[in-house]
């Protein structure tokens, strides 16, 4: 929800241009009708007369452009005449989009004379609306619009009444499947324990696989019989490098960054920096920075440098990266029996503490976001989510954060986290996850009916719809809960990822041969 002031204040100059235009030609008129009338009166007017007439037209002149730049910044900033109540009213804007496009819109039971993309002028209030086009389902939502402001309606996806799905490929096993981000590759893993794996590439409707090595220079041999086993966690920024974790000998762990565009370029980030990592984070966009803890200190480690930090921060339980470079920290008890939520760069002095709790044993996780410019604090402790905004403190300065809005929680959050947009506040628990909309300012709590194997993150399918996978079955859900549509089966544990067009969507399917890549169709033809 966007001020209508801050965003069409173009659209307020262009048009008082244009009345102004008007308003000359129309003064340019009254100046030839005074001419007339001066000019068929010259010999019988008086001074007196012609000054009486120069006040009239310079005073209607003045009056009409008041009048009528008054009358378009109402119109401009969504005033309009109440003709129940006689009273004139600010109201806001309804801004509607779809995919695909062309859908047919619904507002308050009266159907608008356009389709999606569209918008309409709306008052301050609560407003039902349907979009639908024909062989979809039906998207709803209920919009509540403040005066004077813009609410975009502009993520809602309509899924097929029938979503066809093909085979593309057939797996014996499969123990895990990695989407990029930027939705052109899948890495598929065929067996836990080998080096090699397979890159789909997804950027055409024909999908091309290419089997991918692990270097085995890199490798650590392996001291026993034990299985090694080889995770996929998380692409890079760029989506060139994939985090993957090698589990050997039981217990031991090494981190390795695969290469996709050259696999002989792979690098052993343990054996490299010497460094027995329990947690590893890329850094930068160009996946050659990364954020590691040993035991409970946080460092950088540069690729390209090869160059291992100072401690940017000690005695740490958990932490994230926040915009490449801001390492956000929640620490263990400290010697007075007190723990910490705070942040730390490598270019501070020291690490700066938000806020201190007491040894309660409630649990304590903190993220970071930003709006529109505007720095967003969130803190889960026990079961209250605090959020803030405002500056940060930064060395002698104590910063000023101030409370947006207080939440309740379940005392169980596994992950707290603040959207790539930096809308949406989200608190994951086992069972159910939090949303609160910066934006809108109002949080909507959705439960998970189906049943789960194992506590997975949330994943978001673009920056408003969420999909899960319970129960081998792939739904769509918004950021609010609604709309939530089952899409097609999947198997429960693997990615799932759009196509970079929308048309199709891509997941692991169980198969009597195992497992298959599946595709189903979301854009009919």
């Amino acid at each position: 929800m966007i001020p209508l002031i801050s965003t069409q204040c173009a659209y307020v100059f262009a048009l008082v241009t244009i009345y102004l235009r008007w308003d000359t030609v129309f003064l340019q008129a009254l100046f030839n009708t005074k001419y007339v009338i001066m000019t068929s009166m010259q010999h019988h007017s008086s001074q007196k007369r012609q000054l009486i007439v120069r006040f009239l037209v310079y005073g209607l002149m003045t009056t009409s452009v008041v009048v009528i730049v008054s009358i378009l910044m109402l119109v401009i900033l969504g005033y309009s005449f109440n003709r129940t109540d006689g009273r004139i009213e600010q109201g806001g804007l309804l801004q509607f989009a779809t995919t695909p496009s062309g859908a047919r819109v619904t507002l308050d039971e009266a159907a608008l004379p356009t389709r999606t993309p569209t918008k309409s002028s709306v008052s301050a209030s609560s407003h039902a609306v349907k979009m639908e086009l024909a062989d979809y389902r039906a998207w709803h939502k209920t919009a509540n619009v403040r005066a004077g402001s813009i609410v975009w309606l502009s993520y809602a996806r309509l899924i097929p009444n029938e979503v066809k799905t093909e085979s593309l490929r057939d797996f014996p096993t499969l123990t895990g499947a990695l989407a990029s981000s930027d939705r052109r590759w899948m890495l598929l893993q065929t067996e836990a324990g080998s080096s090699s794996m397979l890159l789909a590439n997804l950027q055409n409707k024909a999908v091309e696989y290419t089997t991918l090595t692990l270097p085995n220079d890199i490798l650590t041999a392996a001291a026993s019989e034990a299985p090694s086993t080889i995770s996929l966690e998380t692409w890079s920024g760029d989506n060139r490098f994939a985090l993957l974790k090698r589990t050997y000998d039981t217990s031991k762990v090494e981190w390795l960054i695969l290469d996709r565009a050259d696999p002989t370029k792979s690098v052993n980030v343990t054996t490299s920096f010497g460094v027995d990592a329990s947690k590893v984070i890329f850094g930068d966009n160009n996946g050659r920075t990364l954020f590691i803890r040993t035991d409970d200190i946080v460092r950088k480690v540069n690729l390209d440098d090869q160059t291992l930090s100072r401690p940017l921060v000690t005695n740490v339980d958990d932490f994230s990266v926040f915009k490449d470079e801001t390492v956000v920290y929640s620490t263990k008890l400290d010697a007075t029996e007190k723990r910490h939520v705070g942040y730390v760069r490598e270019d501070m002095k020291a690490p700066q503490t938000i806020e201190t709790y007491d040894n309660d044993g409630l649990q304590l996780r903190m993220a970071f976001g930003e709006y529109y410019g505007v720095r967003y604090v969130a803190i889960v402790h026990g079961t209250s989510l605090d959020i803030l905004k405002g500056t940060l403190p930064h060395d002698a300065d104590k910063g000023e954060l101030t409370v947006v809005s207080k939440q309740t929680v379940p005392g169980d959050v596994q992950k707290l986290g603040i959207t790539r947009s930096g809308r949406f506040v989200v608190a994951q628990s086992p069972d159910s996850h939090l949303v609160y909309d910066i934006e809108l300012r109002r949080a909507d709590e959705t439960k998970f009916t189906k049943p789960t194997t194992a506590a997975r993150e949330l994943h978001w399918l673009d920056d408003y719809v969420l999909w899960s996978d319970r129960g081998d079955m792939l739904r769509f859900l918004e950021f609010d809960g609604a709309n939530q549509q089952d899409i097609m089966p999947v198997a429960e544990g693997f990615s799932v990822t759009l196509s970079s067009d929308n048309k199709y969507v891509y997941g692991i399917v169980r198969t009597d041969k195992g497992f298959a890549l599946s595709r189903g169709t979301l854009i009919l033809n």
